[in-house]
């Protein structure tokens, strides 16, 4: 074989390799998201200050790692008549082919709380908010109050993060 030959047979390999890797972590980030809620990132009313961080919250998944940064939503503990604000930023040099935020009820059922179909590119991408009474079947209060998981998917649904809102 030349050195030719093997040289590309070695690259083919280690991209294999980094490939299967990077899937399997995303697997992985994927099995943890749809466990059930546990704790939350506490942040302030105004200005989104993390006030308590939960290690599993809003982490950003495998395959988006340097495209995109998730910042924690605020506020959070939040009630249901004040809205969510959610700050997503597109870091990498790749646009990112839109955006849908879900959260999933107790029976499995997953419900769309925003949708924006507009190839994101980079730079800040606007803040967005989102009703907390729509975290719960028939968009009523007592659905809505309790610990609510949170997804981020682009519009290919892949996920990119998740985390937890507590609605008092």
């Amino acid at each position: 074989m030349s050195k030719f030959t093997s040289f590309f047979v070695i690259a083919f390999a280690l991209l294999l390799t980094v490939s299967c890797t990077r899937n399997d972590a995303q697997r992985e980030f994927e099995q943890e998201a749809y466990r059930s809620p546990d704790g939350y990132t506490e942040t302030a009313q105004n200005n989104g200050e993390v006030l308590s961080n939960d290690p599993d919250d809003w982490r950003t998944s495998p395959l988006f790692q340097g495209l995109i940064i998730v910042k924690p939503p605020y506020p959070n503990p939040v009630t249901t008549n004040q809205p969510v604000w959610f700050e997503i930023g597109v870091t990498g040099v790749n646009s990112i082919n839109g955006l849908q935020v879900f959260t999933r009820l107790d029976n499995g059922e997953f419900i769309s709380l925003f949708e924006n179909f507009e190839t994101l590119q980079p730079g800040d991408f606007p803040p967005f908010q989102i009703n907390p009474i729509e975290f719960g079947m028939n968009g009523t209060p007592e659905g809505a109050r309790g610990l609510n998981r949170i997804y981020i998917f682009n519009a290919n649904s892949q996920l990119i993060s998740y985390g937890d809102i507590l609605v008092e």
